[in-house]
């Protein structure tokens, strides 16, 4: 009787075990997200990037130069540092949209020479809290 019941119960136990709950809540998008490039080469001096989807709102930095253009279907965004070190900036999004994708472009290193290879460089997104 013992092992029919362990035979039984056991399966159940392991699919339930393996259930994550679901009852996280998405945040909702939209809003401000700090974006910070990823180096595989530690500190840098600049940054070309694309960004794209809608509802981008603004994009600045208090760490760094920024220059922001339009262009279709997002905007370009150009990152300089005085002294080299982490590129980050700060982009406010639409209500109901999600950070956007984002192209790198160019990096300069800290003698500010371009990157031969923009392997394994990213862009991450935190959303920031709100108020």
């Amino acid at each position: 009787m013992r092992r029919w019941l362990l035979r039984s119960i056991a399966p159940a136990l392991l699919a339930l075990a393996a259930c994550d709950g679901g009852t996280d809540v998405p945040e909702p998008a939209g809003g401000d997200y700090t974006a910070v490039l990823q180096s595989p080469n530690g500190a840098e001096a600049a940054a070309q990037l694309e960004l794209s989807g809608a509802g981008i709102e603004d994009v600045q930095s208090s760490t760094a130069f920024l220059s922001s253009s339009p262009m279709s279907g997002g905007r370009r965004v150009v990152l300089v540092r005085p002294q080299a070190g982490t590129l980050e900036f700060r982009v406010r999004m639409a209500e109901g949209q999600a950070p956007p994708d984002v192209r790198v472009v160019e990096v300069a290193a800290p003698d500010d020479a371009l990157r031969a290879s923009l392997s394994g460089y990213r862009v991450t997104f935190t959303r920031v809290a709100g108020p």
